[in-house]
């Protein structure tokens, strides 16, 4: 039995969202995460380093700002990393950051 013709529309365009779903992924991102872990590795080239927080309504409007400038990261001889203060509070200690979001060089 075929279902009612009001449902194939709908069936169908789920069905296409569905589908299509992994290309509407965004891809991977450019932006280094630092942690306590690997934060030396700032010590040798050129760093750009964003200090946020989840939470920060200004960090939040720059994420998409910071994202797009890290896809120039390879052609400006630049690496661009991100640090979440909430989660690496010896990091945020270690390089004074009084106000977010904080971009050093």
């Amino acid at each position: 039995m075929a279902p009612p013709r009001n449902l194939v529309v709908p069936v169908a365009v789920l069905l296409l969202l569905l589908l299509g779903a992994p290309w509407t992924h965004e891809r991977r991102s450019d932006v280094r995460i630092i942690t306590d872990e690997n934060w030396k590795e700032l010590l040798e080239g050129e760093w750009m380093i964003e200090f946020y927080a989840p939470w920060c309504p200004a960090c939040q409007n720059l994420q998409p700002e910071w994202e797009s400038f890290a896809e120039w990261g390879e052609d400006l001889e630049v690496n661009v990393a991100k640090v979440d203060v909430t989660e690496q509070p010896g990091l945020s200690g270690r390089f004074i950051i009084t106000a977010l979001p904080t971009i050093y060089q």
